[in-house]
């Protein structure tokens, strides 16, 4: 056998760019509320850019799967290893440090926003309050961040919808508010 060498005045190709790591690596996640095991060895990688849907049967574990990965699933017993961004393991962090990721790097979306958003406060009123707590903005700028936020949604008339309570939005409109 010959060693393979290149051409003359050929170079050999360069490695391409490192993959990024993957925005979220579940492994082997279990969940358990005392002795019953409701979810088993779930695990599964979203690359950034990617979209991930849940999907299944009513009962079979996705609102539990989401909500322990967001570490809100109550007294359950969570097992397994949640990496974000290839770095830090959701499931080892602690309860300040989850308030930290919560909403600001990872978040969930309910199927019926109705019943998360307030329906005695504005749309705009609701994000704004989330952006002050997280990103410490004044009054004027958190009403003017939730306008540009709605807008990236694609929510048509943004500002006005701002001002629009939850039953005066569509239920795709809430969900893409949320």
């Amino acid at each position: 056998m010959s060693a393979l060498t290149p051409r003359a005045g050929v170079s050999a190709p360069s490695p391409g760019p490192a993959t990024p790591a993957p925005l979220l690596d579940v492994r082997d996640l279990h969940v358990r509320f005392g002795a019953k095991e409701v979810v088993r060895g779930v695990s599964f990688t979203i690359a950034p850019g990617e979209k991930l849907a849940l999907v299944g049967e009513s009962g079979s574990g996705k609102t539990i799967t989401a909500l322990s990965l967001l570490r809100l699933a109550g007294n359950a017993a969570i097992t397994g290893q949640a990496h974000l961004r290839g770095q830090r393991d959701l499931l080892a962090l602690t309860e300040r440090e989850m308030r930290g990721v919560r909403g600001g790097e990872i978040a969930m979306v309910f199927q019926e926003p109705m019943t998360a958003l307030n329906p005695l406060m504005t749309i705009g009123v609701q994000i704004a309050e989330i952006l002050q707590l997280k990103r410490g903005l004044s009054g004027a700028q958190c009403a003017q961040a939730a306008i540009e936020l709605l807008a990236k949604t694609g929510i048509p008339e943004p500002a006005r919808r701002a001002n629009s309570f939850p039953h005066q939005l569509s239920g795709g409109q809430r969900q893409r508010a949320m």
